[in-house]
């Protein structure tokens, strides 16, 4: 069942991922497929508890990732992808892919920047925005999804991938 399960989630991430960089959407019908894919395979392997881990795997990234969409830092796509996955591996598995995926991100969007030579417009835009926060004692939307300037925008989706690749080998490796 492993390697269906990682089977699976190679499909899942590579269609988001296709999809977000044609579109810069993560459409509802990729997700919650597969969010149904991964509660009918968890139940086939572990009955209710099978059941139980996928749908916490659903619940956690919206749970710890809602303020980030709040904030506009990450789009709803991301966190249905996120969910996705974790339908398919479980709440474990979707915890650390998502701590590999957000530092994955980091690193990708340090080599972004270092390639479009936009840190200092990159900086001051944070800067800026943490001296609005606290200036004004409110926290407003950190960025506009609507602006599609690719040398501002990093696809999650990436990060994501990479991730899940990071988890598939460090879990292989660990297994060893």
């Amino acid at each position: 069942m492993v390697a269906i399960r990682y089977v699976l989630l190679l499909m899942l991430i590579t269609a988001a991922l296709f999809s977000d960089i044609k579109s810069y959407k993560i459409r509802n019908k990729l997700t919650f497929t597969f969010m149904i894919i991964g509660l009918i395979l968890a139940i086939m392997e572990g009955g209710v508890q099978g059941f139980l881990d996928s749908l916490l795997g659903i619940v956690i990234p919206f749970v710890l990732l809602i303020i980030l969409y709040a904030l506009r830092m990450l789009g709803a796509g991301d966190i249905k992808l996120f969910s996705a996955v974790g339908a398919v591996m479980g709440w474990q598995a979707i915890i650390w892919i998502m701590i590999y995926s957000f530092l994955a991100g980091g690193c990708i969007a340090v080599f972004v920047i270092g390639v479009n030579k936009n840190a200092k417009k990159r900086f001051a835009h944070i800067f800026n925005y943490l001296k609005c926060t606290f200036l004004t004692r409110s926290i407003q939307p950190y960025s506009d999804f609507e602006i599609k300037d690719k040398k501002s925008m990093l696809k999650m989706a990436y990060a994501i991938l990479c991730g899940t690749i990071i988890f598939i080998i460090r879990k292989h490796i660990s297994s060893v």
